[in-house]
């Protein structure tokens, strides 16, 4: 495995991100990776605030490529583990020198909103972002998946190894538990855990949904998910009409604002 994982970090479209927080319960989201000064970074508007505050307070996080959809044929599946350092770039200065063409590439609802001068002066309230960088001190192989509903990231606060990740394949669910399966070995282990699905619409990444379970591994082989909570779904939306992406784009316009005020 190679020491240096900025290639593929370019080459992919999307990763996961998942973090261990102060209280010791690991948490993860899907995000558009971003490379600053060499190492992996995510950059997230002030509508997202409270989610970019956890990754970035958290004591161990690990960005993970294990989508292959969309990704360049530098692209490869692998986990970066290190410590966050948070960056409030409240005027939009990072990211708008460093980081925007990058999204720009990736992530094409981003063009209707910051791809010209004119834009970027209209959706001002765009361009601030909370980027969360991570210093790496491991690089490891991690297994490729399909993605959407049918597998997904399982993440396990371990006390020796602090946050242990793996891919999987989600099975039955039920309101108090879900069966994983390891898509290769070793399985993450036993512990409090979060497994993380998302999808999203190729190419235009117009919509994109996750879901998140949030419990305990047991078994001797790791093979259940005790779900305290789960949030979202890993079902696409339809595709929306004229009205409803102007609302959409409304309500991110309120809370990326709302958040600044914060």
């Amino acid at each position: 495995m190679t020491d240096s994982p900025t290639g593929a970090l370019h080459a992919a479209a999307v990763c996961e991100v998942a973090w261990l927080g102060a209280g010791g319960r690991p948490g993860a989201a899907a995000a558009v990776p971003l490379v600053l000064d060499g190492v992996p970074a995510v950059a997230l508007p002030y509508a997202y605030a409270s989610l970019a505050r956890l990754m970035g307070t958290a004591t161990r996080v690990a960005v993970v490529l294990s989508d292959r959809r969309q990704a360049g044929s530098a692209w490869l599946p692998v986990v970066v583990h290190g410590r966050p350092r948070l960056v409030e770039d409240t005027d939009g200065t990072v990211f708008t020198e460093h980081l925007i063409h990058q999204e720009l590439r990736k992530y094409p609802p981003a063009r209707a909103l910051a791809d010209s001068p004119i834009l970027r002066r209209e959706h001002w309230w765009y361009l601030p972002r909370l980027i969360v960088t991570v210093e790496p001190d491991a690089v490891a192989e991690v297994a490729a998946r399909q993605g959407g509903a049918v597998d997904g990231l399982l993440a396990v606060a371990d006390s020796r190894d602090g946050l242990r990740v793996g891919s999987v394949a989600v099975g039955e669910r039920s309101a108090g538990g879900v069966r994983v399966a390891a898509l290769s070995e070793p399985a993450p282990g036993i512990g409090p855990a979060v497994a993380l699905c998302h999808d999203f619409s190729a190419p235009d990444l117009e919509r994109w949904t996750s879901w998140t379970a949030y419990g305990q591994v047991t078994g001797a082989d790791g093979t259940e998910l005790r779900v305290d909570a789960q949030d979202g779904t890993a079902s696409l939306p339809p595709v929306p009409g004229l009205l409803a992406r102007i609302r959409r784009q409304r309500q991110l316009a309120r809370a990326c604002r709302r958040g600044l005020a914060d």
